[in-house]
This record gives structure tokens, C-alpha cells and sequence, in this order.
């Protein structure tokens, strides 16, 4: 087991007893996050097993015969490890590849590999840190055996002078939560004390109703309430089938259910995690009603073709957007679409907290709900508070990408993770930054959640809604709620995103 209080360690040398230190701080679950196999000109060249037990144990592993500034370039950009320990190491080492770490170059140096070694030394920034002398054999056939003393006390020597490394400290010094806080206390306040609609809750669907380009608004108190009314006026009950993505709010599958509808499960798509129109056809049949088309996590749906589909079958449609509000397919925002449209906007900082349903339809089916909705509307506290919020949305959306893009330029250039796409017909808003690890990465998502927690990071995970759905496989839904996770990125700071970076490079890479 990798303990993550330990320092990221990266290994430089070609022979067996440099195999040895790494078999020794794998045992002892030392964080060896790369190895270097200088090839040896001399005794025998162990870089083959070196790299095999590597691959075995996902460590990046390069093997050359001298140390350059590729090298250097790699355990800079890629690696950034804690300390490096050369063994054996004849050649002359880059000053670059310890001066940038932040424990420096540890040289461990033998009497097989240095005539002037009296055993086993351990150098340090020019100075020994541990000496350790063995008797000179006097045959070839002592060799064998002070070659083995030799190994002993240097394992002994590495492992005593890790542990005497300071430890990392229990309580982190970032703390960064998934969204920050969008109001303050006085706007809590008065959305407490003003839980009745009124004249701001009449501006905030006029607002919205511009912003996203509807011919129709609503704004109403709970994201559930919306869902379960739009499913009412659009008449869906006993014997229809409404076909679901495999992520999706599990307000959509409650209001359906409590409909009388039956929710129809189909895939998602494996880049934007949105309902997959190619799968899609395989759940048409004549009970279905409606289509739900879910934008997952601030990442536009394939609109123009699910429509297609959608007026070719007759399907009515919701489209769940969640906490996309301000992400575009094509031209337009969302909500724009000639069908009910929902977004949520949470009222607090929490997952669970309470939050507003914004509510954009065509002209015909506001008719339909206006009636319904008249005691759901938003108090006026509330609207008043996401007034605010909506004046300055776009500058946030902004900020959301600024630390997507960031995310994805430090993270694509590993095997372990698999980033979102940027699609052309889509801009999105990430409402979290799905992040999804790889057969490469050296920890599980609930290991990484598990840790990334006690790192002080607020981190996320998908579901998939799995009540009653015993015999429908949706093996890319299953896969993204099984390896993926949603990062932070509103109102996260520069340093605060690159905690969040060294947190996963930490524990998925090294």
C-alpha cells in the first residue's frame, strides 16, 4: 500500500542493486513515481528487469544511456517528484535533476561501483549522510558475499534515511470546496424572509427569458416541482415510456415514476456523457411518449440529432439542463429549444441544498403549466438573490473555463486520466470538470476521492440511476460513474486549482 505522506521519489540507475531499492521501497510502499534506467557500459545492464517490474507496477520508466535535458524535461514537466536517489550512478548527473526537487539529489554510492567507497555512502549536496564500512574481500570468492552485506546495508541505510524525513502535515493548508459560496449571509436572510412570489420573482423570468432567448419562463421554488409539473401538462402516465440517459437528475426518474410513466434506460455517449442518439433507436417502440435529454455537468447534449429523432418517432421532450444554464449548442443557449427546457441554480454551498428551478418553454406548453405553477413560484428573496447572480453569470462561466482549460492542459499529457471533449457544436459550462482515470492510474476513484477529501478538496461523484434497472447494461454510464469525478472550478483560485493538480498527480500518477 502507497502511503501518501511520503515523498514522491524518483529512482536513476542500471544495475541490480538499483532493482533492488526499487523492489525494497515498493515493499516498504514508499511513492516511487518514475524511474530512469541508466544503462550500464560496465557489469552487467539490469534496465530490462528494472523496466518490466516498472510496467508491472505503473511507474513511468525511460531507460537511457546518458542523462540529458530531455530527461531533466521530463522530470520537470511530468514527474515533479520530491527527491531523487541516484544508485551506482558513474556518470556525471545534471545538477537540474536535484535542484529542482524539493528534498534535492540523494547519491548513493558503493565500493563496486568506486574504488574510493570504503561500503556503502550516502551523499547529499556534497556532504555524506550516511558512511557505512565493509571489509575489503580478499579473494573472488568473498565477493559474492560482502556483495550481498553491501546491498543489506545499503537497503538499511535508504530506508533509515527516509524515515527520518518530516512527515507531511495532517491538516492541509487549502481548503477548496466544489462551489464556493454564491450568496451572503444578508441575501440567506432575506430569502428566508421573503418566501412569497412578488415583483422581483416577475423580473427574474423576464431576465431569464432574455438571457436564454425563450419565448416562455417560469421560475419556481424546486427543481422536483418543475419536473414533476412539466410531466403533468405534458399528460404522461400509466402504460407511456419516457426514454432517460443513464446519467440523469434523480428528480427526472422520480417524477416519471410518480406519473405512472415508466423511465426507458439508454447509454450515454462515451465523450460528453449526454444520451447517445446511435443507441437510441434500439428504445423506440409504440408506448413511447417522451424523451428526457439530460446536459451532464454543464456539457451540451447532441441536439441536432436527438431532435431529429425526436420528431421522426413523435416524442415529446424535456431537456434537463441541470446546472448548465449559459452553455450553447450551435448559435443559441439552452433553453432556446422549441421544448421544455429545466435548469437548476442551488441556493446554498452544500450538494443537498435547496435550489430554484428555472423553467424555459414554448408559448403552447406555458399555457398548459401556467396554471400549475402559480403556487411554485419563487419568493421573492430568492429571485431577488439570483437577479444578482445572473447579472454577473457570464463572467463566472468565464472563469469555469479558464480552470477547465487549465485542468485539461496539465492533465492531458498522461495515460492515467481521460479528459472532456470540446466538442465544435457545443460550448459548454462546466459545472464540474469530469475527470476520468484510466487503466494507467495508480489508484481507484474512490481511493482518489478518498484522498483527495483528506487533502482538504471538495470533490464529486457521478451516479447513475439504478433503481429498476436490473436488466439494462449501460456500460458507459456505469464505466463514468465507476472511474470518474467531478473537480472544482468556481471561484477556485490559481493556487487553489493547482492544489487540487498536485493532490491527483500525487496519488493517481506517483
Amino acid at each position: 500500500m502507497m502511503h501518501p505522506g511520503r515523498p514522491r521519489i524518483a529512482l536513476i540507475g542500471g544495475t541490480y542493486r538499483a532493482l533492488c531499492v526499487l523492489e525494497f521501497l515498493l515493499e516498504r510502499g514508499d511513492r516511487v513515481v518514475a524511474f530512469i534506467g541508466q544503462e550500464s557500459e560496465g557489469e552487467r545492464d539490469f534496465c530490462p528487469e528494472i523496466l518490466e517490474l516498472c510496467d508491472c507496477s505503473s511507474i513511468p520508466a525511460r531507460s537511457a544511456r546518458k542523462l540529458g535535458e530531455e530527461v531533466v524535461r521530463w522530470l520537470e514537466d511530468r514527474i515533479r517528484p520530491d527527491l531523487v536517489i541516484a544508485i551506482g550512478v558513474n556518470t556525471e548527473i545534471p545538477l537540474a535533476i536535484g535542484g529542482n526537487c524539493r528534498l534535492g539529489l540523494l547519491e548513493v554510492i558503493d565500493c563496486f561501483s568506486s574504488d574510493s567507497c570504503p561500503g556503502v555512502v550516502l551523499k547529499q549536496r556534497g556532504h555524506d549522510v550516511d558512511r557505512r564500512e565493509l571489509e575489503r574481500p580478499q579473494d573472488a570468492e568473498e565477493d559474492g558475499d560482502t556483495y550481498l552485506q553491501m546491498v543489506d546495508e545499503m537497503l538499511d541505510a535508504v530506508g533509515r534515511y527516509l524515515d527520518q524525513l518530516t512527515p507531511a502535515r495532517v491538516t492541509p493548508e487549502i481548503q477548496v470546496s466544489f462551489s464556493g459560496s454564491r450568496f451572503s449571509a444578508d441575501e440567506l436572510d432575506d430569502i428566508v424572509a421573503r418566501p412569497s412570489p412578488g415583483p422581483e420573482t416577475g423580473a427574474l423570468e423576464r431576465e431569464l427569458r432574455e438571457y436564454v432567448g425563450a419565448e416562455s419562463t417560469f421560475v419556481l421554488s424546486s427543481h422536483r416541482e418543475a419536473l414533476a409539473l412539466l410531466v403533468q401538462a405534458l399528460e404522461l402516465g400509466e402504460g407511456d415510456e419516457v426514454i432517460c440517459p443513464g446519467i440523469v437528475s434523480a428528480s427526472v426518474i422520480e417524477a416519471i415514476r410518480a406519473s405512472g410513466a415508466r423511465p426507458v434506460f439508454v447509454d450515454v455517449e462515451p465523450n460528453r456523457l449526454t444520451l447517445d442518439p446511435v443507441k437510441l433507436h434500439t428504445a423506440l417502440s409504440p408506448r413511447a411518449r417522451c424523451m428526457v435529454i439530460a446536459h451532464s455537468f454543464g456539457q451540451p447534449a447532441a441536439l441536432d440529432q436527438l431532435y431529429a429523432v425526436a420528431e421522426s418517432a413523435g416524442l415529446e421532450v424535456i431537456e434537463d439542463a441541470g446546472t448548465s444554464l449559459g452553455a450553447r449548442f450551435g448559435e443559441s443557449r439552452l433553453g432556446r429549444s422549441p421544448c421544455a427546457c429545466v435548469f437548476r441554480m442551488r441556493l446554498g454551498q452544500a450538494a443537498s441544498a435547496s435550489g430554484a428551478a428555472l423553467v424555459a418553454v414554448p408559448d403552447a406548453l406555458a399555457e398548459r403549466l401556467r396554471e400549475r405553477a402559480q403556487e411554485h413560484r419563487l419568493g421573492d428573496g430568492a429571485a431577488a438573490a439570483l437577479r444578482r447572480l445572473l447579472q454577473t453569470w457570464d463572467d463566472r462561466i468565464s472563469t469555469r473555463r479558464e480552470n477547465a482549460r487549465a485542468y485539461s492542459a496539465a492533465l492531458v499529457r498522461y495515460d492515467a486520466f481521460e479528459i472532456p471533449p470540446t466538442p465544435e457544436d457545443a460550448l459548454p459550462v462546466y459545472s464540474g470538470y469530469v475527470l476520468r482515470l484510466t487503466r494507467f492510474a495508480r489508484t481507484s476513484s474512490d481511493d482518489l476521492h478518498k484522498l483527495l477529501g483528506e487533502a482538504g478538496i471538495e470533490i464529486r461523484r457521478i451516479s447513475v440511476p439504478i433503481t429498476d434497472r436490473e436488466l439494462v447494461r449501460l456500460p458507459v454510464a456505469e464505466s463514468a460513474a465507476s472511474n470518474g469525478l467531478l473537480l472544482p472550478v468556481e471561484n477556485v483560485t490559481d493556487a487553489e486549482r493547482e492544489h487540487v493538480l498536485d493532490g491527483i498527480f500525487s496519488y493517481a500518477i506517483g
